[in-house]
């Protein structure tokens, strides 16, 4: 009882510091989108599809079947990446919302989530953003790190693939739970890093 009771004044502790730390995350150029067509959108490899900002997107290499009605979507230009309902597909930019070669202009702000405490020897990792704090798991591809951003979930349950913009790499994180208080937060990571 008394080695469990460190851990967890030591996790407030670390994680305390870390919350409220200034972030240096760099700025994205990731956004929130909406697919206006095809209607329905299927995410099948050659579809072509047109954002809501008026840029032109073909999927590559990707097979999915989705049957969407103009889903919201997000979509990082710099990566070739659009992210839907946690599924990631390759695309690549047929006409910018601007002149070609010209920086895509967001058309909404996207729902950018921040790694704010990583225990060390444990999958599960706590992060904050636009619906409070998130207690993920780190499930394939690139490993965040305390400080990271990541795009493509800001909320629900289960597998979420997800977009790292700050180092580009991409990752597949489970969610746990979100919605959460700090104090909420600290006591259900303490329960999965014992």
């Amino acid at each position: 009882m008394r080695g469990y009771l460190s851990f967890l004044l030591s996790l407030v502790a670390s994680f305390a510091m870390q919350a409220f730390a200034p972030s240096s995350a760099k700025a994205t150029d990731c956004y929130e989108a909406t697919v206006m067509a095809p209607s329905p959108f299927m995410g099948n490899h050659d579809e072509v599809i047109k954002l809501d900002d008026g840029s032109l997107w073909q999927v590559q290499n990707e097979y999915e079947y989705l049957y969407e009605y103009q889903p919201e979507v997000v979509i990082c230009p710099s990566r070739g990446v659009l992210v839907i309902e946690g599924k990631s597909l390759d695309v690549v930019a047929l006409q910018a919302s601007r002149p070609l070669g010209a920086h895509i202009t967001p058309s909404k702000p996207s729902a950018v989530v921040t790694v704010v405490y990583r225990p060390e020897g444990c999958d599960y990792f706590v992060a904050d953003g636009p619906r409070g704090y998130y207690l993920l798991e780190w499930y394939r591809g690139h490993d965040p790190a305390e400080g990271e951003t990541l795009v493509g979930y800001d909320r629900g349950y289960g597998f979420k693939d997800v977009v790292y913009p700050d180092n580009g790499q991409t990752g597949r994180i489970y969610a746990e739970d979100y919605l959460l208080s700090r104090d909420s937060v600290i006591e259900k990571l303490a329960e999965k890093c014992r």
